[in-house]
């Protein structure tokens, strides 16, 4: 799915961040879908992701999470975001044994998911999508340390002055990282947003920054 593709970071900090994917296809299996879609969720969650959703619901950052589940349909997509390749093999290997019939996707370094295919028995990667990066005028492009954030969610939905409006409130002690990390994982509806990713790149990086009102 292309708009897993454009994350942005470190490769240190990419090698912990990966999507796993399904969706309905229309003509396919969009008229049985959402049950294989339920099993396809309860086994990413035994797999302990970080953020998980359905594009149609929401995420379980501000979504009941059995909400989420009973509202799985025919046609939607499901996610869920993980922090580990550990975490990512256990959920394939348990995918591959129940032969859902569903196509499942994984977005991250691609060396990795090299290896996270073959050491799960598959017989290699079907298919490939690659980001070929952001062309254009990229002098209006938000910081790229603000986009390593932005681009988190593949939709744009986490916007670049929200990034800064809570780095703010934790360098004024108002939040913690990881109450900013929520507040911007609510805003990507899939379930893409690394949270525990965030929370890195905030303490990394919160020295960096400086407000306006401290210059």
């Amino acid at each position: 799915m292309t708009h897993s593709l454009h994350r942005q970071g470190t490769r240190e900090s990419l090698e912990r961040d990966f999507v796993v994917l399904s969706c309905s296809a229309k003509g396919y299996n969009n008229t049985w879908y959402g049950e294989k879609g339920r099993e396809f969720l309860a086994i990413l969650l035994r797999n302990n992701p970080v953020n998980w959703g359905d594009m149609k619901t929401g995420n379980f950052l501000y979504v009941d999470p059995q909400e989420v589940l009973a509202k799985v349909s025919n046609n939607t997509i499901l996610e869920a975001c993980f922090d580990s390749k550990e975490n990512v093999l256990n959920a394939i290997k348990e995918l591959k044994q129940a032969d859902l019939g569903i196509s499942v996707v994984i977005s991250g370094v691609h060396e990795v998911v090299d290896e996270i295919a073959r050491e799960a028995g598959l017989p290699g990667v079907h298919t490939r999508e690659w980001s070929l990066g952001v062309h254009g005028n990229t002098d209006r492009l938000p910081d790229p340390k603000v986009m390593e954030f932005t681009t988190m969610c593949g939709h744009g939905m986490v916007g670049r002055d929200l990034v800064l409006q809570l780095i703010g409130n934790i360098k004024k002690g108002r939040c913690t990282a990881r109450e900013a990390s929520i507040e911007m994982g609510k805003c990507c509806s899939c379930g893409n947003f690394n949270v525990t990713r965030s929370q890195e790149l905030i303490k990394k990086n919160i020295p960096l920054w400086v407000l306006h009102d401290e210059a």
